[in-house]
């Protein structure tokens, strides 16, 4: 019995239909699915595992041998019961990372390495090419049956079937797989579609099932009773179960379970929420317990009713040959369901793997990346769309070179051992932390090398008629020397991945592993429990600059919108031109890795990860965190004079080159070999001397007089004009510390725009009609070169306040430990005090430098803004005598307030700046006496700061207050300045509008001093605290919350030092659990950033309704924002700026002591 070709026509294209249909409905609904159907939908669309192998091959396998099909079915049935939490940890991992394919997947986790993607996705290409011209062979199969023809019939006809299949397949891949850039968007259309294809196959396949076992027998008994007494059979029911054989069969179903292409899709990156998994582990192993119950009964009636058939064809000849052909078609479209929802699950995988890990990489290095974010959209989806077409294409040519020459079963198993390479690389990205790249690559190349050669080469030279004798060893391994009951498909299995997983972990255990490998180790096996430091800047990458790169992927409004997202998420305003730390590069990477992949983002976003290679797990102690810090300031200022115009070369203090830039070496031409990390500068000199590069006159007098002026620590200034006609200018400052900067300039056309200039006037007069035009285009030419110099000397303020930003964090934490140190009393050996008073000391000095450095950029960009305000001056007067009486103890000098009760009218904040200022120099240079006092004038009042040190000779009056002016008499103190102090109070005496003087008489004093004008409103009493600065703190308990560790640990120390109770939390559930102890805390020290968007202020509340009472507070944060600041006054709590100075926090301890008591 027969079918006509257009019925069939019809009824595969109204399937295709209702598919469509289902996949447009799917995409187009405007809410998502519930949940519990979401689940189903999931747990259903899994079963595209079950492809046209399991629907007609299956049956195949049973006739050969009873139980052969079974490990198909096993395999992932005893994943999904016993280890489901594989799959689990794929999701998760996937979700964090952000992963689109296997090869995604594989190469994320071995170092982002573009190589390994590339390579895992050839292999998935090659070993799942075959498998979809098995479903077109399925497909075709069916077809045949149906008309008519013979199951492995060839010709014109049947391969136009199979194309116009591959076309249609490559349609719907196309349109409901490639709808979005993004593949990490879930295309639930694709989704809804193969899990009705799903039901459909199993509905198919049990209705034939039923019809035989119990239309055309009276059930499981009579089938089988009759199958036992057929002679025909009577030799298939002496073959014996192949024990070896189905345990090999058995790993490998369990292994393609996990490394299939279409499996991890379905499986992982369509999963929306990772507990749909829990019905899934349920549901798909009941699906094919399903799936294989009627496998047996069709296979033996379809041997006793149809002797001669094709085995493959059972399902649908048996409906055929008992006249119910409705029946049959029903068998056809479940085995059309089993193919195509495989093929288009594995065109979309496939399409993405090869245009995100093969061709994007391409299109990178070609820069055409620079482009429009719909032009790049249009771009990256075509080549999607074109891959799929060429993937089915080139199954459709692997079809017609198969032929009929191998069984379903056999295309099958020999696919499924392809992919299952990739499984010893699978898990060791899950469990194996030493695992590493070249024990992958090692092991992919020999276990795709003997796949190839004992199972692929046989199949060929089967089909071609060669003999297995051409190819050494292969006759002898396919003649089963050892006697082992196993066939030489199992045998081939077995022997390629037992080279793949010995070379995998003998090449990993003794190669090196490199930091980036353990890093990504450290987030897949889930051993690295701390993120990395979120408070350092990577090469002066501002948030807009990653905000740009990431919408010429996503587009801008996407982008933005996930920067403001993740921006709120870290309980942070979004700020375009803050520098971009560690958090945010990570952040790009995952937005970017949803459209590019991990391995390709990785070559857009290079995220340096600094340290030796080490576990990072082991990199805690303070040694490590500090060469970390070295290297990643080094590779910061490296990255920014890389990007200066100008030459810049750096001298250490012992005049060995440490670092120069590019245009350095362009500027002055040197020989390969010369410019070298730890030369001596003195012989660079000298070859410039002697080339004539440093005028006229002997090689070396040049060279003494250079190297006297860096050891002088002179600034210097000067021209050059090279024997090539260019003019350099050269400036040369010295480093605190020692060391020495020098830039040049290449300032050939100003002085040529200068010299044209002079020579256009000498002739002025005779000259002016006709050097109009050309005098005015050398003014053109002079204005862009002083524009040039401007812009560069802003670069300049912005890197210093980009890098003094960066390091102000680690100083908190190493200001903590100093003073823990320091008050650790006789524990600590003389050598060893006087060891921490100077690590002290050059912390503190360290933090005035950088707090210089910002406050001098902060002025220069004009992003001061005074807030004048009435208050009381001994407010002011009573926080730095409280502040400096410390500091007086410790320098053995004598320092006196004389404050007032009257208002003034001005920023406290900047005042106590310009204040801080004076007193700083003060006891720097003064001998003592000091004396911080107030004077009356009128309607202001004058705040003096007077000293007994050297004094100042008067014409260096004016000099002092210049950027990076000090005296060089009073260069004698162990800290040293940026001479940047008095330049801050003269710019913030502008700024608030105060009038500053100074006087001074040589050998005597000095006494610095600042207008204020008085307040309009009347005066208002203040107590003057009465407590001491080194009063003891025994007794006062204080509560210490932050989320950093370090600082809590340091505060910890310091605290216990000076005699308090301390007790530390990082959240506001610990707090709850200190409490619920009894903890009733004196005082609080709150961090005001802390996790999860929380904030002190919010915790003080919070804390106070708990405890039923005021309990005082202080708020401590790098947050100095007036808006900040004002929010943390309104909560009644105290605001303490970080890093915090020990004196500042003794003071304040001190006063609350005192409440408390």
């Amino acid at each position: 019995m027969s079918l006509s070709s257009g019925l069939i026509a019809v009824v595969a294209l109204a399937y295709m239909a209702i598919m469509f249909a289902i996949a447009f409905y799917g995409d187009r609904r405007k809410t998502p699915l519930p949940p519990r159907l979401r689940a189903w939908v999931y747990s259903l669309s899994l079963a595209v595992y079950c492809t046209s192998w399991t629907f007609f091959g299956a049956v195949g396998q049973s006739a050969e041998q009873l139980w052969a099909f079974l490990p198909i079915y096993l395999g992932p049935v005893l994943l999904l019961l016993f280890a489901p939490w594989v799959l689990q940890k794929m999701v998760l991992i996937s979700k964090q990372e952000n992963i689109t394919s296997i090869a995604d997947f594989i190469a994320a986790r071995y170092g982002k390495s573009q190589s390994l993607a590339v390579v895992v996705a050839l292999i998935c290409l090659v070993g799942v090419l075959p498998y979809i011209a098995l479903q077109l062979k399925g497909i075709v199969l069916g077809v045949n049956l149906l008309i008519g023809a013979s199951a492995d019939a060839t010709g014109s006809r049947v391969q136009d079937t199979a194309l116009v299949v591959s076309l249609v397949l490559a349609l719907f891949s196309i349109v409901f797989g490639t709808r979005s850039l993004d593949v990490t968007e879930h295309h639930r259309g694709m989704v809804l579609a193969i899990a009705f294809e799903s039901m459909v196959k199993l509905l198919a396949f049990l209705a034939v099932g039923i019809f035989v076992t119990f239309y055309l027998y009276d059930g499981f008994d009579d089938l089988f009773s009759q199958a036992k007494l057929a002679p025909r059979l009577e030799g298939f029911w002496n073959e014996t179960v192949n024990w070896p054989s189905m345990v090999v069969q058995t790993g490998v179903a369990m292994m393609a379970i996990i490394c299939l292409p279409r499996q991890f899709h379905v499986t992982v990156v369509e999963n929306i929420e990772p507990q749909d998994l829990r019905l899934a582990r349920w549901v798909f192993p009941t699906y094919l317990i399903l799936a294989a119950l009627f496998v047996v009964p069709i296979a033996l009636a379809g041997q006793m009713l149809l002797p001669g058939v094709i085995p493959d064809s059972f399902v649908i000849s048996l409906p055929l040959a008992e006249a119910h052909p409705a029946l049959a078609l029903l068998a056809f479209i479940g085995g059309a369901s089993a193919a195509t929802g495989m093929v288009i699950v594995e065109a979309v995988a496939l399409s993405t793997m090869v245009s995100n890990d093969m061709l994007l990489p391409w299109l990178l290095r070609r820069n055409n990346a620079e482009r429009p974010f719909e032009v790049f959209r249009h771009w990256m989806l075509s080549v999607r769309r074109v891959t799929i077409v060429a993937i089915l294409l080139l199954a459709y040519v692997s079809y017609r070179l198969l032929g009929s020459t191998a069984s379903l079963a056999t295309i099958g198993q020999v696919a499924f051992a392809a992919v299952t390479q990739l499984t010893p690389a699978m898990l060791g990205a899950l469990y194996w932390k030493q695992a590493n790249r070249r024990g992958v690559f090692a092991g992919l190349a020999a276990g795709i090398f003997l796949w190839f050669y004992t199972l692929v080469l046989p199949i060929a030279a089967h089909s071609l008629g060669w003999s297995l004798d051409l190819f050494p060893g292969l006759a002898w391994l396919h003649g089963n020397p050892l006697n082992l009951p196993i066939t030489p498909l199992t045998q081939g299995v077995v022997l390629s991945l037992a080279g793949n997983f010995t070379l995998f972990a003998w090449v990993s255990i003794l190669s090196r592993t490199r930091v980036s490998e353990h890093w990504q180790a450290g987030r897949f096996i889930g051993q690295q429990t701390s993120a990395r430091p979120n408070s350092r800047s990577l090469l002066a990458v501002q948030i807009d600059d990653l905000l740009h790169l990431a919408a010429r992927f996503v587009g801008e409004e996407r982008a933005r919108q996930s920067f403001i997202r993740f921006a709120y998420r870290q309980g942070k305003g979004f700020n375009p031109n803050q520098n971009a730390d560690g958090d945010w590069i990570e952040h790009t990477e995952r937005l970017l890795a949803g459209v590019l992949g991990a391995s390709s983002t990785r070559a857009v976003v290079k995220a340096a990860i600094e340290g030796r290679d080490m576990q990072l797990e082991d990199v805690v102690r303070i040694a490590d965190e500090a060469s970390e810090v070295l290297q990643f300031n080094r590779a910061l200022l490296q990255g920014a004079i890389e990007n200066i115009s100008q030459g810049i070369s750096v001298v250490d203090q012992n005049l060995l080159l440490v670092a120069w830039n590019r245009r350095y070496l362009e500027l002055f031409n040197y020989p390969d070999g010369l410019i070298s990390v730890g030369r001596p500068i003195a012989d660079i000199i000298r070859y410039n001397a002697e080339r004539g590069l440093c005028g006229p006159g002997e090689a070396q007098v040049h060279v003494a007089r250079r190297l006297h002026w860096m050891r002088q620590g002179r600034a210097h200034t000067s021209e050059r004009l090279f024997p090539n006609g260019r003019v350099i200018e050269l400036i040369g400052n010295p480093m605190p510390g020692g060391g020495f900067v020098m830039s040049f300039t290449d300032i050939t056309p100003f002085r040529e725009a200068e010299q044209a200039l002079k020579d256009a006037n000498e002739g002025l007069e005779q000259r002016v009609s006709e050097r109009t035009q050309e005098l005015s285009q050398l003014n053109q030419a002079l204005t862009e070169a002083k524009s040039h110099a401007e812009s560069a000397n802003q670069s300049k303020t912005r890197f210093l306040a980009a890098v003094s930003h960066d390091l102000m964090q680690p100083l908190n934490a190493a200001r903590l430990f100093s003073a823990a140190l320091s008050h650790q009393g006789d524990g600590l050996s003389a050598d060893a005090q006087q060891l921490v008073q100077h690590l002290d000391s050059s912390l503190r000095s360290a933090e005035e430098l950088i707090s210089d450095l910002l406050d001098i950029s902060r002025l220069e960009n004009g992003k001061i803004n005074p807030d004048h305000k009435p208050f009381a001056l001994n407010e002011l007067f009573d926080t730095l005598g409280a502040e400096f009486k410390v500091l007086a103890q410790q320098q053995g000098l004598d320092f006196r307030v004389r404050g007032s009760r009257l208002r003034v009218h001005s920023d406290m904040k900047l005042l106590r700046r310009i204040l801080q200022n004076f007193l700083t120099n003060a006891f720097r240079y003064g001998k003592g006496p000091i004396l911080l006092g107030v004077r009356r004038n009128a309607g202001k009042l004058w705040l003096e700061v007077w000293d007994r040190g050297p004094g100042i000779a008067d014409d260096k009056l004016q000099v002092i207050f210049e950027e990076f002016k000090r005296l060089d008499s009073h260069q004698t103190r162990a800290e040293k300045g940026l001479g940047l102090g008095l330049a801050i109070a003269d710019g913030l005496c502008r700024v608030l509008g105060h009038t500053l003087e100074v006087r001074s008489w040589p050998g005597k004093g000095s006494v610095f001093r600042v207008s204020v004008p008085l307040a309009t409103t009347p005066a208002a009493a203040v107590t003057a605290p009465t407590e001491q600065a080194g009063q003891p703190l025994a007794g006062l308990q204080v509560l210490c919350v932050d989320n950093e560790d370090s600082i809590l640990i340091g505060m910890n120390s310091l605290l216990s030092r000076w005699g308090c109770q301390v007790w530390t939390a990082r959240n506001r559930d610990e707090c709850q659990a200190l409490l619920e102890e009894g903890l009733r805390p004196h005082l609080v020290l709150v961090d005001y950033h802390l996790d999860e968007g929380d904030t002190g202020t919010e915790l003080m509340a919070w804390l106070r309704k708990s405890l039923g009472e005021p309990v005082p507070g202080v708020v401590i944060s790098a947050d100095g924002r007036s808006e900040t600041v004002a929010q943390v006054h309104a909560a009644g709590l105290d605001y303490l700026a970080k890093p915090v100075k020990p004196a500042a926090l003794r003071a304040l301890l001190n006063r609350h002591l005192s409440l408390v008591q």
